[in-house]
């Protein structure tokens, strides 16, 4: 069985979620505080009159990055040119996460259930592995990604 998947890149890594709740694909842009957030959320956007919170999916999947060195450092809040914030739906719930870059839109075979052996990323996050043109797709469960364990 086949499914339509969103890909998109996060530091060397290519991810890909379900295109069923996938609602928009934006420009990066920066999105309102909020104090005393958890360190993954990246603010609230407004778009279109409904606001969603934004995630750093980076963060809150705990992907290290390297981070910018000596007094010529960029802005680190200076968008990198193809970040993008994705704009999902689950359920009555709407939010946003930003990726480094969006690849494209592909049709993948329904993942096997082999998800021990992907390192760094908690189990439960992840829907299983697909391949395309020979690169290794980790495939995630966005519904779980803002859920306790």
């Amino acid at each position: 069985m086949t499914n339509n998947y969103l890909l998109f890149r996060l530091g060397d890594r290519l991810f890909g979620i379900s295109m069923e709740g996938a609602l928009e694909i934006l420009p990066w842009r920066k999105s309102r505080m909020v104090p005393l957030a958890y360190s993954y959320i990246e603010g609230l956007l407004d778009y279109r009159g409904t606001i969603y919170p934004v995630f750093q999916l980076a963060l809150l999947l705990g992907l290290s990055r390297p981070g910018p060195i000596g007094f010529t450092a960029p802005d680190p809040m200076q968008p990198l040119k193809d970040r993008s914030i994705v704009l999902l739906r689950e359920g009555d719930r709407r939010f946003g996460i930003t990726v480094d870059s969006v690849v494209k839109m592909a049709r993948l075979e329904h993942p096997d259930d082999q998800t021990s052996d992907i390192k760094g990323i908690q189990p439960h996050l992840i829907l299983g592995r697909s391949f395309d043109e020979d690169q290794e797709i980790i495939l995630l469960r966005f519904e779980r990604l803002f859920h306790a364990g």
